[in-house]
């Protein structure tokens, strides 16, 4: 067998380098076009929910100005409310785009850490939640739930997580919400019967525009935020958003320390 051209063997050595780092350079330059592409639809989100904001608010508060002159035929009145309604749920989704855009853009949410009770905030969650949905909502709480947190920003996460679970349960079957002490730290569990998360989902559950059913078809007026704004605001305190799903029920555990 003769021996190798030395020659021959560096020039294909050359060409494979080569080969590899225009390769790199590629995957370089996609990767920064992935980053400006993300960044720019980030910051569109962004602006367009801060813009949008001011009109639709606009629209809602004109709306309910016509309902209370009461001069409208009954037809009309039926018109203004669906305006009303549609506003609300455009204003949630503003709201979301918003709050995902600071997350996103901003490294998380600020905080404005003061002496909170978890079930207090529960129990207005709740409230709030018993005027919006005609569903049963089942609340437990233990006592002494205090710690320092942002009670809004924790209100804000636990609705999302109440409002996800009545939008997904069964009709008929209550929602329960358990906040009780763990090992020092603060629990808050929600609870739904109905179909279950398939387990292909299971990890994204959190992830930004993902939604608990992929073939859902009832408007919610949700645009699969809630849950990965929820886990943000759980993540910023030093807390973990936990969720299993078997048997016919979905639970969402929220842990909490008491001091962020």
């Amino acid at each position: 067998m003769p021996p190798p051209d030395y020659d021959e063997v560096m020039r294909l050595q050359r060409e494979a380098n080569q080969m590899l780092l225009l390769a790199g350079l590629r995957a370089h330059e996609e990767i920064d076009d992935a980053r400006v592409t993300a960044d720019f639809r980030e910051l569109l989100i962004g602006i367009l929910g801060h813009d949008l904001r001011n009109p639709l608010n606009t629209v809602i508060m004109a709306s309910g100005l016509l309902l209370a002159h009461g001069a409208l035929a009954d037809d009309d009145v039926s018109l203004v409310n669906r305006i009303i309604s549609s506003g609300h749920r455009m204003a949630r989704m503003i709201g979301q785009l918003s709050n995902f855009t600071r997350a996103r853009l901003g490294g998380g949410f600020e905080l404005k850490l003061a002496p909170s009770n978890l079930g207090e905030i529960c129990r207005e969650i709740t409230e709030e939640l018993r005027i919006s949905s005609s569903a049963e909502i089942v609340l437990t709480i233990d006592p002494e739930l205090e710690g320092s947190w942002d009670a809004d920003r924790l209100a804000e996460a636990i609705s999302n997580i109440a409002g996800n679970a009545l939008d997904h349960a069964t009709p008929g079957t209550p929602v329960v919400i358990h906040a009780h002490d763990d090992a020092g730290g603060a629990v808050v569990e929600i609870t739904n019967q109905g179909a279950c998360i398939p387990p292909d989902l299971l990890p994204l559950i959190f992830k930004a525009f993902r939604r608990a059913d992929a073939n859902a078809t009832k408007d919610t007026g949700h645009m699969g935020l809630g849950l990965y704004i929820a886990n943000e605001i759980v993540r910023t305190h030093g807390g973990t958003l936990d969720v299993r799903s078997s048997d016919g029920s979905t639970t969402f555990t929220l842990r909490l320390p008491r001091a962020s």
